[in-house]
């Protein structure tokens, strides 16, 4: 696999190229500064549940873009690329409970607030990770995927993509963010953005609840053209 999209390809040992952290390039030369992703007004996806403010709009169990458009019942999975991964940590506040979770961008700050991440002594912990994901979503619809990915090189038609932040707590984490982390580590060490990955929705049940999880797969590889395409996108 080619490593010329975010290596520096002149030094022996190929190494990553790392930008200032949370900041994002914009192509633009109208705008002056340091930017971050939380200056971009970017859509939302989500996975609707049993009860809350989108289960009154969606069925359970579809994926929604910017609590509007359906972009999936379920069981039609959603077709996306993973642009970026950032994992954090925040306070672990019981359900209800109207306090502000206190946020930790890494371990050495959970430890400065005197925070854990694992149980000790049948005790939760004080602090659980938290993935935000940017991806590349799959549709039809012009004005909600206003990006056009033309292949001129087959027969195939033009395919449209929305960017979209992904937010994984708790369950979602666990099944969906630590998959990512792990393709990261072996299978995309070249970039996320190669991946070509499938998300749907399956069940999960702990003492009598359900409810609904994330259930995605790393299906195949994108190929150079497109990958390239998704990294200036995503950057």
């Amino acid at each position: 696999m080619p490593k010329d999209l975010k290596k520096d390809t002149n030094a022996d040992n190929a190494i990553a190229v790392v930008e200032p952290v949370n900041t994002i390039v914009i192509a633009n030369e109208d705008l002056s500064g340091d930017f971050e992703q939380s200056d971009l007004l970017i859509p939302t996806i989500r996975q609707v549940q049993k009860t809350g403010e989108l289960a009154e709009l969606h069925a359970p169990g579809s994926w929604v873009l910017n609590q509007e458009e359906l972009l999936s019942d379920g069981v039609t999975p959603i077709h996306l690329t993973v642009l970026t991964f950032r994992k954090f940590f925040a306070e672990n506040i019981p359900f209800g409970d109207d306090k502000q979770a206190r946020i930790a961008a890494t371990l050495a700050e959970v430890r400065e607030m005197d925070g854990t991440t694992e149980w000790i002594n049948d005790e939760q912990p004080s602090f659980i990770p938290v993935g935000e994901a940017t991806l590349l979503v799959e549709g039809k619809n012009e004005a909600l995927f206003p990006f056009v990915y033309d292949d001129t090189d087959s027969d195939a038609p033009e395919f449209r993509f929305a960017l979209a932040r992904w937010t994984m707590r708790k369950t979602a984490f666990a099944r969906a963010g630590r998959k990512i982390i792990t393709e990261a580590r072996i299978g995309l060490q070249d970039g996320l953005q190669w991946g070509k990955w499938e998300l749907s929705t399956g069940k999960a049940e702990y003492m009598g609840n359900k409810w609904f999880v994330p259930v995605l797969n790393l299906t195949g590889k994108n190929d150079k053209k497109f990958a390239k395409w998704a990294n200036e996108l995503g950057r």
